[in-house]
Formats: structure tokens, C-alpha cells, sequence
């Protein structure tokens, strides 16, 4: 005879579901094993790597989106290395999983180094050349890195945003946090006790400078459907903890996509990467809103690499508190926020949700109301990217970044010297 769960007492069932993971992870394990013993020697932190920077990344494939994101302000900083004399290869990325190293060789011409264990992260850390790495989230394994003392560890995150998580007490264990402007430095400085001004600099979202492209998708939708503002509506993921839990879309995705299509708007569809990742409510609403979005002639699933092209393209943005939103500052567009459902969310007083239109969780407003507010309240968005990025203008943001990492790579470079009497 065959059982299934819903024929179990509810313990049972727990001890079934908790059998299927532990068998699900030990099975991706082994598979991961697999492809690490594959990787070609060139993976490997070799005797000849004079990186003067590198980025340092411990995550999966289901995050490495984190680290993506900062591979072309890394390409800018790379050229400046080199003008600078640092050599022809200044700087590489060290991962520790074997699928991240395979992806990353497809995508971008650094040097990717992988190492599980830590006598290869030995090798790539204590290279006498390395002067600075550049760590992209909060990840425990980040500190197994934050161990060598000889390079600076730089905190970037991998976007502005006012979550629980960006003021972290973690981030007393890098040498320098790059913050993206005023309102990051002075969260910080606010929140954590002995976090100096001396350490933080501001960098802006230098990603914000790359030249954006329009997917020929997009392009051919325009041409079909020309009429209605657009509306790009960008829900976040679950989050990992009830202090984290900022996405809304299982509870009022479909409310807020069919009210905007209803009225007229034309609707970008662009879910987080993660969703559903923690919770089957959430990756089942991403389901059921993409369905109404696709069977609507107004909408539109967008399933680019990253978000760059809607900050020109859409007319304003419904988003949650994730960095999406923060980055749209930067378009000078109409935006209105979504507050968190979750009760236990930490949400900081006087923040954007506070600042902008946003949907409450009783739904007592239309989203199309709050729109209509939003747009009528534009005026004072200029003001906000001022405070949340700092000076917008093309190219500031980047040239920023690089002097901050220049900086630096300055700094622990003098302080080598004199360690070592040089």
C-alpha cells in the first residue's frame, strides 16, 4: 500500500516533508561534489595571481544575482587598475560553489577562482598583492574571508534599501562599508554603536551608469500596445525571517495587477529572483499574477537579466522595500510603495514607506489612488535621490565608487608599507 502525506497524522507528516528535504539537499550536495571534482585547474587559486582587488562570493545560483550586479562597476574600476600600473589582471572573483564559478565563466572576463575549503582561500587571500576585497550581502561565510588581516574587506550590499539587514552589527567586521548616500551613513551611524564616519564612504549605485539596452521584447510590445502610462511592478521575495518578511505579492499581488490593468495601465510584470524560495504561498502567487499578466493585452512578464531598462521606460513603479525601489529614485518618476503584512517586519520610522504613497496592508486605498497621488506628489522625488544616492548625474555615481576603492586600495597599501617596512 502507498501513503501520501495528507493520509498521515499532521506530525508524520512533518517527519516526511523533513525526510524530503534532508534527501533533496544531500542529493544537490553530492551533485555540487560532482561538478567541483570536474572544474578545470584554471578554478583554482593559482601561484601566479597578482590581484589587487577582488570580489568574494559564497552564495548559490539562486543568489549570485547579488554579485552580477556589480560586475560592470568592478569592469570600471578594473580599467582605472590598470591605468594606475596594476598590471594586466588587478582584479578577480573568488566563489565557493562550483555551479557560481561554472556560471560566472560564461558571463564575464575576470578570473574566477573557486574554493570550498579554506587552504584555497588561504592561497587567494594571503597574496601579497591583494589590497582590497568587496563583499556583496551578509552571508555568514563572508567571515570566513573577514580572517585574513592583510587585505581591507569592503562591504558594498547589493543595493540601497532601508531593511532590517543594512544595519546589521555585521558590518563592524569589514575595515570600510560603501554606503550609497546620507540617509545609508546616517542609519547607520544612528543604529550601531562605534561605527565611525572614517570608515563609511559613499558611493552611490554606480550600476545605475551603465548604458542600458531595451529588450527587443519590450520594443515589440510598445509597438502593439502603445496606449497607457506604464507601470512597473516589482515585488520582492518572502525573506528569510519574520523581521525580513517585506514581499506582499501572496497577499495582494493579484489585487493590485488587476486594478492597474483594469484602469488602464499598461503593467511590467518583474518578480524577485528568490520568491518562493522560502515559502510555496509566495511562488504560487508568482504563478497566478504572471498568468493574469500574460492573458492581459496590457501586460507584460519581463523576464530580463536585471532591472536598468524599466527606469526609463515605465512611467512609475509600485514597489516593495527592497532596493528596486531605491534605485528608481534615480528616474525622478512617480513612485508608490507596498508596506509589509507581516506584523514582526521591522520597518525604520520616517523611511520611504513614510515618505511615499503606500499601499497598507487593510487595502482602504486603491492602488490607482495612491498612482494618482504619486504622480501628484513627483515633484519632491529629486529631493529623496539626493538624500537616499547622492548626485544622479551619468557617470557621478561611478566615479564615486572608484575613488572610494582607489582610496582604499591606498590606505592599505601605505599601511602594508609600514607593517613591513617598506
Amino acid at each position: 500500500m502507498t501513503f501520501h502525506p495528507a493520509d498521515l497524522p499532521h506530525t508524520a507528516v512533518r517527519g516526511a516533508n523533513f525526510a524530503q528535504s534532508v534527501a533533496k539537499l544531500v542529493a544537490q550536495r553530492l551533485r555540487e561534489r560532482v561538478r567541483e571534482s570536474r572544474l578545470p585547474d584554471e578554478f583554482s587559486p593559482q601561484d601566479d595571481d597578482d590581484f589587487v582587488a577582488a570580489g568574494y562570493f559564497a552564495g548559490d545560483l539562486t543568489s549570485v544575482y547579488q554579485l552580477e550586479q556589480w560586475l560592470w562597476p568592478f569592469k570600471q574600476l578594473e580599467a582605472r587598475l590598470k591605468d594606475d600600473g596594476h598590471g594586466d589582471q588587478p582584479f578577480g572573483i573568488i566563489v565557493r560553489n562550483a555551479p557560481v564559478a561554472e556560471y560566472l565563466k560564461g558571463i564575464t572576463t575576470f578570473p574566477v577562482r573557486f574554493s570550498r575549503l579554506t587552504n584555497g582561500l588561504d592561497k587567494f587571500m594571503q597574496s601579497p598583492s591583494l589590497r582590497a576585497v568587496f563583499y556583496v550581502n551578509q552571508g555568514t561565510s563572508n567571515f570566513q574571508a573577514l580572517r585574513y588581516p592583510e587585505p581591507a574587506h569592503v562591504h558594498l550590499s547589493h543595493g540601497e534599501s532601508e531593511k532590517i539587514s543594512m544595519i546589521s552589527n555585521q558590518l563592524k567586521g569589514y575595515d570600510y562599508v560603501f554606503t550609497a548616500g546620507r540617509a545609508a551613513r546616517e542609519r547607520i551611524e544612528q543604529t550601531l554603536y562605534g561605527m565611525s564616519d572614517d570608515r563609511m564612504f559613499d558611493v552611490g549605485r554606480p550600476q545605475l551608469d551603465r548604458p542600458r539596452s531595451v529588450p527587443r521584447e519590450w520594443t515589440e510590445f510598445k509597438k502593439a500596445h502603445p496606449d497607457g502610462k506604464a507601470v512597473f511592478y516589482a515585488p520582492t521575495w518572502e525573506g528569510d525571517s519574520p523581521s525580513m518578511a517585506y514581499g506582499t505579492i501572496a497577499y495582494n499581488g493579484e489585487a493590485i495587477v488587476t486594478s492597474l490593468l483594469e484602469a488602464g495601465y499598461r503593467v511590467i510584470f518583474r518578480p524577485h529572483p528568490r520568491t518562493g524560495v522560502m515559502r510555496h504561498d509566495f511562488e504560487k502567487a508568482v504563478g497566478d499574477v504572471a498568468e493574469i499578466v500574460e492573458s492581459d493585452p496590457r501586460g507584460f512578464l519581463d523576464k530580463s537579466p536585471d532591472v536598468s531598462w524599466q527606469l526609463d521606460e515605465a512611467d512609475l513603479a509600485v514597489v516593495e522595500m527592497t532596493s528596486v525601489a531605491f534605485d528608481w529614485l534615480a528616474s525622478g518618476k512617480p513612485l508608490v510603495m507596498v508596506k509589509p503584512h507581516e506584523p514582526e517586519a521591522e520597518v525604520l520610522e520616517g523611511g520611504l514607506l513614510d515618505r511615499c504613497p503606500s499601499v497598507d496592508p487593510d487595502g482602504r486605498e486603491s492602488v490607482v489612488d495612491l498612482v494618482a497621488e504619486a504622480v501628484s506628489r513627483s515633484g519632491a522625488v529629486p529631493a529623496l535621490a539626493k538624500f537616499y544616492l547622492g548626485d544622479t548625474e551619468a557617470g557621478e555615481q561611478t566615479a564615486r565608487f572608484i575613488y572610494a576603492s582607489e582610496r582604499v586600495i591606498e590606505l592599505r597599501s601605505e599601511e602594508h608599507g609600514l607593517k613591513h617596512g617598506g
